[in-house]
Parts: structure tokens; C-alpha cells; sequence
């Protein structure tokens, strides 16, 4: 079985988009589960609220783009 590498998002942007989803989740503890890089600049980050999901878009530079329910 061959291996394939994904490039996951850096912490600092993951914990950017735990931030931006915390006013959405009404406080609950929000813990980024995964991350992907989409295209050169930007990722997604599957994050998790107390059991709500969501999914945010953030680039390369610290700039969050989108905040959905997942």
C-alpha cells in the first residue's frame, strides 16, 4: 500500500480558526480534529465544539476566510 503525505495546516492557523469558531459555538471548547492544505496559500481545519462540527478556511497568512457547520 503505498503512502500519500498531505501537508497539514500550521497550529498558529489552526488555533486561529478555533478562535473564530468559539463567538459561533457560544463559548464551547473548540478543538481543531484535522487540517489539509487546499492550494498554495490555503487550508482547511475540521474543528470540533462540544460535539458540534464546523470547517474553516484560513490562508497562509493568518487571514480566516469562512466558519461553516459542518
Amino acid at each position: 500500500m503505498a503512502r500519500t503525505s498531505l501537508q497539514t495546516a500550521p497550529a498558529d492557523l489552526q488555533l486561529l480558526c478555533a478562535n473564530a469558531v468559539v463567538a459561533q459555538a457560544g463559548g464551547a471548547k473548540v478543538l481543531p480534529m484535522s487540517s489539509r492544505q487546499l492550494d498554495a496559500t490555503s487550508y482547511s481545519v475540521d474543528l470540533d465544539a462540544a460535539g458540534r462540527k464546523f470547517t474553516c478556511i484560513v490562508d497562509s497568512s493568518g487571514s480566516v476566510k469562512s466558519v461553516q457547520p459542518a
